[in-house]
């Protein structure tokens, strides 16, 4: 196991380097902007398209939540944090870019050069919406024009929805947000996912802790219910695990001495 204070100055060490090497060009704000802009403009774009909808067009909103879920969550897990998978460039940044800058020790972010190593780079959501595009146009076969919409929206809802709860995430000694439910749990489970020690193993959805849960990915070791409003309570966090977390506790204190 690693000791918390090679962790804390190997991402200090790492910050700064980065930081420094960030193009005198690169603007947080517009990096944020851009993302919000453009998901944005999609979401409202498929919202207009949406004419005289029944509720079992409406109803289809469900299904494509809980894929975008499933989505989030195989992504990360099998892409994002899979060095021999199908997209090792991808890999390579997230790991060796987003969890060197961000660890448990280091979560949070400040200036806007931060956001480079917060944020998904812009042509991310380009992506997104575009490899999106297939099912969408088959759901409209299928179905029907509103639902075909109606995924779309989903779609570009939950990729806003990934980038905002993520960015909170990312906010350290939130009282406030470590009490509002839901997201007080996936703030928890993020710390977690950031532990250099889990990361590979546990916590890897994002929004909606759901394939976690199910799929025994979760730090926690309990219901779907109860894993999804347990919050800040480390009440259920596995054995094995509590131990670890116990002992690097102990040893974060040591290094914000």
């Amino acid at each position: 196991m690693q000791s918390n204070q090679a962790i804390f100055q190997r991402s200090k060490k790492y910050r700064e380097e980065y930081v420094d090497s960030t193009p005198s060009w690169y603007r947080g704000e517009y990096h944020l902007a851009f993302t919000l802009v453009f998901t944005g403009s999609v979401l409202l774009y498929s919202l207009s398209k949406i004419h005289d909808l029944t509720n079992p067009e409406l109803w289809s909103i469900i299904p494509m939540f809980l894929f975008g879920n499933w989505a989030e969550w195989a992504g990360h897990r099998y892409i994002l944090h899979n060095p021999n998978g199908p997209l090792k460039a991808v890999y390579k940044r997230h790991v060796g870019t987003h969890h060197q800058f961000f660890t448990h020790l280091t979560l949070d972010y400040k200036g806007h050069k931060d956001w480079r190593a917060l944020l998904f780079p812009p042509f991310a959501p380009v992506l997104f919406v575009l490899s999106a595009i297939p099912l969408v146009i088959l759901g409209g076969l299928i179905f029907s024009s509103n639902v075909a919409y109606i995924m779309m929206a989903t779609i570009a809802t939950y990729y806003l929805m990934y980038e905002g709860m993520h960015t909170l995430s990312h906010i350290e000694n939130s009282p406030f947000l470590d009490k509002f439910p839901l997201l007080n749990t996936v703030r928890r489970m993020h710390v977690a996912h950031h532990n250099p020690e889990f990361m590979h193993k546990y916590n890897f959805n994002l929004t909606f802790p759901i394939c976690d849960l199910l799929f025994g990915t979760s730090d926690a070791k309990v219901g779907l219910l109860r894993g999804l409003l347990c919050g800040m309570s480390e009440r259920y966090i596995r054995p094995d695990l509590k131990t670890i977390t116990d002992q690097q506790k102990q040893s974060k204190e040591a290094v914000n001495e």
